[in-house]
């Protein structure tokens, strides 16, 4: 008879599974808690800030205009031929006798006369408009125009000087959806001094939260963006153009525009050009100054009111550095953003700490600190 052997107990393998499983989750969690959730504050790399309301500016709104062109010299008052003088008849001396003859005066008397064309000459005295415009150096029917001074433009002008290439690195923390979050971010700042390149993202291990350029030129007013394009986690990529040609504003994500008279700013050259008022005009950075600028966003542009908070020192991964903060805040009721910048004279102006805040109570927040300044 043959013995039939039982069949194989297979619970010890399921254990082993069963403790391969949970050791597995328990990296993937250690992973997600070191990668992911924000630091916890016996961290040295966490901080806090404590941001409080700004009130509005009550200065009225001046924005950047060109450097107002130098006053012509005046011309010099042509020089008139001087009058031949009149000699003078000599003098007789009282101790000589006078001759039998009287001495003539040696110049005879000039009469001149003096000849009107009254066909020529208005009757009323007055110049034609011709005559006009030829002491005023205008055209004929403009001579008032011509007198009268030019009334100058209304608004700011910035000395800008934008600061040299860089590239900026950033330990970022943020939360999204609520959920705390710990990544990195940088800033890549190319210039020749005549244009300039802008490429910047925020991002995590497993997410890019915000990813952007900005490109264009460096004239009169200083930074002057052409494209700016901005890609934010789960939405599609937009771009912002300042056309040159045709001097407007528009948008690929709607059918706004606007004019484009110089001055104006995307949502990353801002920073940049607030930074080369800095290097250039240093003067208009004070406690309570405010500085304004057009600013295009996505979809839609508004004026910008920058607020100068004043001079802060503020701990970063790179050190302790001494900073002038200015804030944007955004109009009441309004879902715009709060953006806080730091900007670092001794760094040339770099922005060493940026805060981005969503005005909703309980609002998602990115933060970016300076760790690494490369140039």
């Amino acid at each position: 008879m043959t013995e039939v052997s039982p069949p194989p107990k297979r619970w010890p393998r399921l254990v082993v599974l069963a403790g391969l499983s949970l050791a597995l989750h328990a990296l993937l969690v250690d992973w997600g808690k070191r990668h992911l959730i924000a630091p916890s504050a016996s961290d040295e790399r966490a901080f806090t800030v404590e941001l409080r309301p700004v009130p509005p500016p009550q200065e009225p709104v001046s924005l950047p205009v060109a450097k107002p062109p130098a006053a012509p010299k005046k011309a010099a008052a042509p020089r008139t031929a001087a009058a031949p003088a009149r000699k003078a008849a000599p003098r007789v001396p009282e101790s000589i006798e006078p001759p039998d003859e009287p001495i003539r005066e040696t110049v005879e008397p000039i009469v001149t006369q003096t000849v009107t064309d009254a066909a020529t000459t208005p009757a009323s005295g007055a110049a034609t408009g011709d005559d006009k415009a030829e002491a005023t150096g205008g055209q004929p029917g403009n001579a008032q125009a011509a007198t009268e001074p030019q009334q100058a433009a209304t608004g700011t002008h910035y000395d800008a000087n934008p600061p040299p290439t860089a590239r900026l690195e950033y330990d970022v923390q943020a939360t999204y959806n609520q959920m705390p979050v710990h990544g990195h971010g940088t800033l890549d700042w190319k210039t020749d001094g005549k244009s300039y390149r802008l490429d910047g993202k925020a991002e995590d291990f497993l997410f890019t939260f915000l990813n952007f350029s900005s490109n264009g030129a460096i004239d009169d007013f200083g930074v002057s963006p052409e494209l700016y394009t901005e890609k934010r986690m789960r939405k599609s990529a937009t771009n912002t153009h300042f056309n040159r040609d045709r001097n407007t504003i528009s948008f690929s994500s709607s059918t706004e525009s606007y004019p484009r008279n110089g001055g104006e700013q995307d949502r990353a050259s801002l920073i940049w050009q607030l930074a080369a008022i800095g290097r250039g005009d240093a003067g208009k950075y004070k406690p309570g100054a405010v500085i304004d600028l057009f600013v295009a966003g996505v979809r839609d542009g508004e004026v910008w009111r920058i607020q100068v908070l004043g001079e802060e020192n503020v701990k970063l991964p790179i050190g302790e550095l001494q900073t002038w903060h200015v804030v944007r805040m955004p109009k009441p009721g309004s879902y715009d953003q709060r953006i806080d910048i730091w900007l670092a004279p001794q760094h040339e102006w770099y922005p060493v700490r940026l805060r981005y805040t969503d005005p909703r109570q309980d609002g998602d927040f990115l933060d970016m600190s300076l760790s690494e300044l490369k140039r």
